[in-house]
């Protein structure tokens, strides 16, 4: 029985614009109301402080009257201020001339309060003495109606200042924050739009002038790489098929000629097994060279390293050389008891390519020499001939999969262009380097350096 594996419902794409815009300015909404509040705040205590600081000659005049029948007569004469006192019973001693004109209720109250007269806005507040055994109360009263309503036109300025400035940052700041995130839409776009067919597309850096620059360039870096390395692949799968083709083709042609001829003709027969088994041999040649370049970029090349006589190497490549060629020169300084780690059979295979190579392109009679010396923390081995050098525009790509100079076309010549890509990821995965210097007529010199165990 099938079952239905539930949908899980999309979440909706929210803007990270939006929210970016949004949170800035919900925080900028915070400080200015705290601001605003601060400064409503300060602007009220200012005026309470002014009125207050305004009657305070006034109620010094009070405070320093010793008896009761003076602080009666100094509120009565005070014809500035609010002011009335009452005895502990709550009744009425004295009140001041102002007092009585503005007609104000006097209502005993305990600390605080306020009243509306007259559409006039008061607060009173009571003071407490004790003169002459009796327990009075000072009423002082502050018209507040022009605090009021400076309060009102100070936060319905407030509430526009408010809205506005929101509202500003908002429009401005998604504004500004779209136009910086307009390179990710870009980036997405060209993301998604990326395939084998155009890997040439690039982010536009032109207009960019902030941190998003080096995002769009590491991108584009990026792909520049990305394009390098399929190109390359694309030309190795190429090269690998161009040079399968032409033993295939050979085998091919001389498989037609047995079947025509080579049952009644012995020396078609000899000739076309000799040429097949070359062709095959090559073949298996350069199918070996292939799944060792394979494995290296698949990371799965497994070297057998253990520390190893490089000088006994060194002379066993000498003795190999004398006896493969006897039609050069074959000289050799080898510096005794230098030792490295690593794959003995690898590493001797990268020197004999270095080797081979100075064979096929030095004439008979030219000399070839093989040294070994310690630099440092390195053991330099060094092959050094005279025959037909590489001129300097091949010199930088010799190391490449499937590259021949010119020299090297000509058929008799042999090779695949894949010799010294081996021997540099031999050099290479032993933590060493190549040095090659060479000149057209002249001869070639190439130098591998190895860690010295």
């Amino acid at each position: 029985m099938k079952t239905r594996s539930k949908s899980v419902p999309k979440r909706p794409n929210s803007s990270l614009a939006s929210r970016i815009s949004a949170f800035y300015t919900k925080l900028f909404a915070q400080w200015l109301t705290v601001i605003l509040v601060i400064i409503f705040i300060l602007v009220i205590g200012f005026s309470v402080f002014s009125q207050y600081y305004g009657i305070k000659p006034s109620i010094d005049i009070i405070e320093a009257q010793t008896g009761v029948a003076g602080v009666v007569k100094a509120i009565q004469s005070n014809n500035n201020s609010l002011f009335s006192l009452l005895n502990a019973d709550g009744e009425i001693i004295a009140l001041s001339d102002r007092l009585i004109s503005e007609n104000l209720v006097v209502y005993n109250i305990e600390f605080v309060g306020a009243q509306i007269h007259d559409k006039r806005v008061y607060v009173s507040y009571a003071k407490n003495y004790f003169l002459e055994n009796q327990n009075l109360k000072l009423m002082i009263y502050f018209d507040i109606t022009l605090i009021l309503i400076e309060m009102a036109i100070i936060g319905a300025l407030a509430i526009l200042l408010f809205l506005i400035s929101v509202l500003t940052i908002y429009i401005q700041g998604n504004y500004l924050t779209k136009k910086t995130f307009r390179l990710l839409d870009e980036f997405i776009e060209k993301a998604n739009n990326i395939s084998s067919q155009n890997l040439n597309l690039r982010l536009n850096v032109s207009n960019s002038t902030d941190e998003l620059v080096e995002l769009s360039m590491t991108f584009n870096r990026m792909m520049d790489r990305i394009e390098k390395a399929y190109e390359k692949q694309k030309q190795f799968v190429s090269d690998a098929s161009h040079e399968l083709r032409t033993p295939i083709a050979v085998i091919q042609g001389y498989a037609r000629m047995l079947e025509r001829w080579g049952k009644d003709d012995k020396e078609i027969l000899y000739e076309s097994i000799e040429a097949i088994n070359k062709e095959s041999k090559n073949m298996q040649d350069l199918v070996d060279k292939l799944l060792f370049i394979a494995r290296n970029d698949k990371d799965t090349m497994v070297l057998i390293k253990d520390k190893f006589d490089m000088s006994e190497l060194m002379e066993e490549m000498v003795k190999d050389t004398l006896m493969l060629d006897t039609k050069r020169n074959i000289e050799s300084h080898i510096e005794p008891g230098i030792y490295v780690n690593g794959d003995r059979d690898r590493i001797k295979q990268a020197l004999r390519i270095f080797v081979d190579n100075a064979i096929k392109y030095t004439e008979p009679g030219g000399n070839i020499s093989l040294n070994l010396e310690k630099d440092g923390e390195y053991a330099v081995a060094a092959v050094i001939d005279n025959g037909k050098g590489i001129s300097e525009k091949d010199l930088p790509n010799i190391f490449d999969r499937f590259y021949q100079v010119e020299s090297a076309r000509e058929r008799d010549k042999g090779g695949h262009g894949l010799g010294l890509a081996i021997a540099r990821i031999i050099v290479l995965r032993h933590g060493g380097r190549i040095k090659v210097s060479s000149k057209v007529g002249e001869g070639t010199r190439f130098r591998v350096y190895l860690p010295i165990d």
